[in-house]
């Protein structure tokens, strides 16, 4: 698959594509909408929804960070 996609292992399923992240998710970051697992029908699709969940695990992991602080 050409499809890069750092921190995740992407395949090919028989309705689509599955990404699955390589690194865990605190329990925080779960419980507020984070993913192991993602799944598109196409590569522009899977793409788009990695970047939307990496970038909601960054928030959220900000998000952790001040209330452990608080």
């Amino acid at each position: 698959m050409s499809l890069l996609l750092p921190g995740w292992h992407c395949e090919a399923r028989e309705h689509g594509l599955v990404a699955q992240r390589l690194g865990p998710l605190t329990d925080y970051q779960l419980l507020n909408g984070c993913l192991p697992e993602i799944a598109a029908t196409n590569e522009s699709e899977l793409w788009l929804l990695r970047d939307a969940q990496a970038r909601l695990a960054e928030r959220v992991a900000v998000a952790e960070a001040v209330r452990t602080r608080s």
